[in-house]
Formats: structure tokens, C-alpha cells, sequence
């Protein structure tokens, strides 16, 4: 079993359950206002604020998950495409490249599928849906390339001015 697999099966409970529950919490939050009607506004205001807070609070933690999660796929899709780990700037250039494909492939079949029986709009919306997919998860490679190259700079930053102001220290101030 991969490590996508483990973490998927790790972490896929924990995702259900956090979004069962922040359901569980907009739901009551509008039935708070609905069979509260007479109450006071300001108290039944406050206490749907409350509990979409709540909701908030699982939809994070369900967000967190899935990051976990996306990020292992990620690795694993990028692997079998043919991205391996490479410098910053070719990755990004191989994603975009992967996603003008995706494009292309899915504007070569729509004609295609138009001319099939009545399964088309199924399979045009089967089509657009996971090239969909397909392009978010590269543009989250993306992302996430470019935000190591910066945090990585940023790192590199910091340690120059602090390793600058320890030697201005020791050296006369």
C-alpha cells in the first residue's frame, strides 16, 4: 500500500465526520431561525453566528485534511505523468503544459461525444468535470512550487539578516 492510500484511508473518516458535522451545524443554524422566530432578533442572531462559527470551525479542519490528502495524490499523479521532483522553474512549465493538453483533449472530444446517443450530455459533463479536476490539481502544483520557491527565499532572507546583525553584534556594538 503507497503512501497516498494509507493517508487516504487514515485521513478519509476524519473527512466525512468533520463535514457531517459542520452540516449538522448549518442545519441547525437555520433551524435556530426558523422555529425561534419569536424570540428575541439579537439572540437568535447571535446564536446562528455561533453555530455557523462551529461549521467554520469543521469545514478548516476538513480543509486541512484534504490538503493532506491532495498533496500526497498530487505527488503521486505527478509521478506517473512524468513530473518528477525537477528545478521550480521546468515544473511549472511542465504543469502548464499539462494543462494546455487537458484543454486541448477535452476541445478535441466535445465534437466527438456530440455526434454519439443520447449518453452525451453525461459524458460531456463526465468530461468537463474531471478536466476540471485535472487543471485545479496542477494549478495546486503550481501553486505549491511557488510557494516553496518563495518561503525558500524568504528563508534565505531572514538567515542573511540575522546572520548579518549577529556579526555586527560581535563584532563592536
Amino acid at each position: 500500500m503507497n503512501a497516498a492510500s494509507r493517508e487516504l484511508k487514515q485521513k478519509f473518516p476524519k473527512l466525512i465526520a468533520n463535514i457531517v458535522i459542520a452540516a449538522i451545524f448549518t442545519a441547525s443554524s437555520q433551524l435556530a431561525g426558523w422555529i425561534l422566530k419569536g424570540i428575541n432578533a439579537d439572540v437568535v442572531f447571535l446564536l446562528r453566528i455561533g453555530l455557523l462559527l462551529g461549521a467554520g470551525i469543521f469545514l478548516v479542519r476538513t480543509l486541512f485534511d484534504a490538503l493532506t490528502v491532495t498533496d500526497k495524490a498530487t505527488k503521486l499523479l505527478l509521478k506517473r505523468v512524468g513530473i518528477k521532483k525537477e528545478q521550480s522553474k521546468q515544473r511549472i512549465f511542465k504543469d502548464i503544459i499539462c494543462i494546455v493538453a487537458t484543454l486541448l483533449v477535452v476541445a478535441a472530444l466535445g465534437p466527438i461525444l456530440n455526434g454519439t446517443s443520447s449518453i452525451n450530455p453525461t459524458l460531456n459533463e463526465i468530461m468537463t468535470y474531471a478536466a476540471m479536476a485535472l487543471i485545479l490539481l496542477f494549478v495546486y502544483d503550481i501553486a505549491r512550487t511557488l510557494y516553496r520557491i518563495t518561503e525558500n527565499k524568504a528563508n534565505g532572507l531572514a538567515n542573511r539578516i540575522s546572520s548579518s546583525k549577529e556579526r555586527d553584534e560581535t563584532n563592536g556594538k
